[in-house]
């Protein structure tokens, strides 16, 4: 949980609180571009390099994504993290953030990775399976299907209500059309509630003193 609102603290302040009049995206969110503290579980967006302004200013004072001569369209992105809209026209936009977000919270949800090959027994062949697919099923099943779908590693140490609630909010940030996306302030605010709410469970259950994480695929 500390690590999703580190990572939403993040990409909050990139949108809205750089102090400069452009907007920014990371444009690669992922959890290769998350440092994590081992002490404290902090975590930190890394590969700013990548980082570029939405839009540029017109005369006309209205905002404008920029476009270059050329006509071949470079879409940078990794796979399993881009919004269908990026996958299809290139357009960078923070709802492409906010979308990956929700990716890297399922994945430290549930321990898989955003996307793997696993072995079709009926079809006798490999098929790419992506954690948003595994998720929407987990949530389809309720209390029950979080439960099974949670990072077994996790065992019966988490707040189940929470982790389900926590699934929804990656579900919407993984809406297919950007415009019902929330911005990350929204996000950021549910996550801290939800955190709010996990800290009171474990203060009421309380927690084994020995807790290791591993940011490894189950």
């Amino acid at each position: 949980m500390q690590i999703a609102i580190d990572v939403a603290h993040g990409l909050d302040y990139i949108h809205h609180c750089s102090g400069l009049e452009s907007s920014f995206t990371h444009n690669h969110i992922k959890m290769t571009s998350i440092l994590v503290a081992q002490d404290s579980l902090s975590a930190k967006i890394c590969h700013f390099g990548t980082a570029e302004i939405c839009g540029e200013v017109t005369k006309s004072g209205s905002k404008s994504l920029g476009r270059t001569d050329s006509k071949v369209m470079k879409i940078e992105g990794t796979r399993g993290y881009m919004a269908p809209e990026l996958q299809f026209n290139g357009v960078v936009t923070q709802k492409c953030d906010v979308y990956a977000f929700g990716v890297v919270v399922l994945e430290l949800l549930s321990g898989d990775e955003a996307s793997k090959f696993m072995f079709d027994e009926g079809k006798g062949g490999y098929k790419r399976v992506s954690v948003i697919d595994t998720a929407r099923e987990a949530a389809a099943g309720g209390v029950g299907g979080v439960r099974r779908w949670v990072d077994r590693r996790l065992e019966d140490s988490f707040p189940v209500e929470v982790a389900e609630k926590m699934v929804l909010v990656a579900l919407e940030c993984l809406e297919e059309d950007p415009r019902k996306r929330p911005e990350m302030k929204k996000v950021l605010g549910k996550v801290l509630k939800l955190y709010l709410e996990s800290k009171t469970w474990a203060e009421n259950i309380g927690l084994p003193t020995a807790i290791s994480l591993s940011m490894a695929p189950r």
